[in-house]
C-alpha cells in the first residue's frame, strides 16, 4: 500500500489517474472546465492568459474537492491543458453557427 494514505478516515490512492474516474465524473469535470473557459474568453479564437487559466483550474478543483471526488491536482491540470485547444475549437464552431443563424 505504498500508493495509498489515510486522510479524514478514508483510504486514498495517491497515484490515481484521470482515466480511473467514473464516466459521469469525467464528463462533469470536462463540462465545468469548458464552460468556465469559454465564458472567460474575450476573443473567440485566442487562448487565455496563464493567470486566468490557472484561476479557472483552481475554481474547478475546489468544486471537485467539494464533491469529494479524489483526483490529484496535477492530473486535472494535465487534462485541462490538453483540452484547451478543443475548447477553443468548440467555441469557434458555436460562434460560426450563431453567425449563420442570423
Amino acid at each position: 500500500m505504498k500508493n495509498h494514505v489515510y486522510q479524514n478516515g478514508r483510504l486514498i490512492q495517491t497515484n490515481k489517474k484521470f482515466s480511473a474516474l467514473k464516466q459521469k465524473q469525467k464528463e462533469w469535470i470536462t463540462n465545468e472546465l469548458r464552460q468556465r473557459y469559454i465564458n472567460a474568453i474575450n476573443y473567440p479564437y485566442t487562448k487565455l492568459r496563464p493567470k486566468k487559466r490557472d484561476q479557472i483550474l483552481d475554481e474547478v478543483y475546489t468544486l471537485i474537492e467539494e464533491k469529494e471526488i479524489w483526483i490529484p491536482y496535477d492530473e486535472v491540470e494535465k487534462y485541462y491543458f490538453s483540452k484547451i485547444p478543443s475548447f477553443i475549437r468548440k467555441n469557434k464552431k458555436m460562434m460560426q453557427e450563431e453567425e449563420n443563424m442570423k
